[in-house]
């Protein structure tokens, strides 16, 4: 068990744990920086409970589907392995990755900003542990098509935090459900954490011009946590007009549109498959014809996300005309754009799992961008600002269309 940690420690931590390190060391610079700023807010403890819970346990679905470090399982499954000592490290080390690369950051901005008692805190990180062990058994039960058992079990830790609210409920709800999910584990298979679907690269040519959509829509299919990605975007287009129904006397409507250009597995797929890269690149003609059908495919998801948003917006507050349609199409494109050069010049290297290549910082330039242009279109003159956009769109397009090869 001792060399089966530490084989994966190294792949998923990098050889001298180098994730780790940076990890801890951006957390203790977070906190010193949030505490010694002075910035305090009240928080009540079950937003805590819930983060802890619900966030870590997102990222450990993120890399229990992540088709990465399938190759190296593949490799450890040719060699002799005890099945209950394998499944234990393969948990044991993607949930401490989970919670030291991630959850940290969260927990350390947390504790900086408000005062939490001792129990408190202990709560909140047996919250984590346990998120990644019901995580684990849950993708078990998923494997073996008890996909129900998973959601029933979420549903009700999320009761006792929401309804309940006392530390004791939680920390109990908690211990149970580790344990459950210990028991679990103990007598799950190791091959039920190995996906030789998701390990496959489909590598297509991308000759004539219908097979790059063809291409994209397989792979979007073949991943579902893209899907995931996009419908919760869906879901937040649904609320984000109530949320800015609260403020009064600025245009908040491209401030929306910007937020939801935060689709970052979609404008990740170079980087995240570099034998396609490398494929596309080497082949004559096809940088410029397959960015442009990859512009367009991301534009193409942009429109029916912000689409859900307009029409929520038209529920709540009404008043839509052709501007606001006009605005829509140009904030869809024009982030589209952003995203291909961005992935085109410069694509994410040396990333360990899926969950470090979409949670990169690079993700956030492409919305500041959109959210430095919504502010100017919702202070000032729309129409001027729409003229602005259509004309810094043409730039692009210009330069994407001229530098192509």
């Amino acid at each position: 068990m001792k060399n089966t940690i530490k084989a994966l420690s190294k792949q998923f931590f990098g050889a001298k744990y180098e994730s780790a390190r940076k990890s801890l060391l951006a957390a203790v610079i977070l906190f010193i920086a949030v505490y010694a700023a002075e910035f305090r807010v009240e928080i009540a403890p079950f937003i805590l409970y819930l983060t802890s819970t619900f966030f870590t346990a997102g990222i450990m679905w993120q890399l229990l589907t992540g088709r990465r470090h399938m190759e190296a399982m593949l490799g450890m499954f040719m060699l002799p392995f005890d099945n209950r000592s394998f499944v234990f490290s393969y948990v044991l080390v993607l949930g401490a990755h989970t919670l030291i690369t991630k959850t940290l950051l969260i927990w350390a901005l947390f504790f900086a900003v408000a005062s939490w008692s001792v129990w408190e805190i202990f709560v909140a990180i047996i919250c984590g542990c346990m998120a990644c062990v019901v995580t684990a058994a849950g993708y078990g039960m998923c494997r073996k098509g008890l996909a129900v058992l998973p959601i029933l079990w979420a549903a009700g830790i999320l009761s006792v935090i929401l309804l309940v609210r006392q530390w004791a409920a939680v920390l109990l709800a908690a211990v149970v459900s580790m344990i459950a999910a210990v028991l679990y584990l103990a007598f799950a298979d190791a091959y039920d954490f190995y996906s030789a679907g998701v390990a496959k690269k489909a590598i297509r040519h991308t000759g004539r011009a219908g097979n790059v959509f063809t291409y994209l829509m397989r792979y979007l299919m073949a991943n579902k946590t893209y899907l995931i990605n996009t419908a919760g975007l869906c879901g937040i287009a649904c609320f984000l007009p109530l949320l800015f129904g609260e403020f009064q006397g600025l245009n908040m409507f491209p401030i929306g549109l910007a937020i939801l250009c935060l689709n970052t597995p979609i404008c990740t797929l170079l980087s995240c498959d570099p034998d396609l890269e490398q494929a596309i690149r080497m082949l004559p003609g096809q940088t410029g014809r397959f960015c442009r059908k990859y512009c367009l495919f991301i534009f193409a998801v942009n429109s029916i996300v912000a689409s859900i948003y307009l029409c929520s917006w038209q529920m709540v507050s009404g008043g839509l005309d052709f501007v606001h349609v006009g605005t829509l199409l140009i904030f869809a494109l024009q982030s589209a754009i952003l995203s291909v050069i961005l992935e085109w010049k410069h694509p994410i290297r040396g990333w360990k799992t899926e969950s470090d290549l979409w949670h990169h910082p690079r993700k956030y330039l492409v919305p500041l961008i959109m959210l430095l242009v919504a502010a100017f279109v919702g202070t000032w003159t729309l129409a001027l600002w729409i003229c602005a956009a259509v004309l810094l769109t043409e730039c692009c397009v210009l330069l994407f269309v001229t530098r192509r090869g």
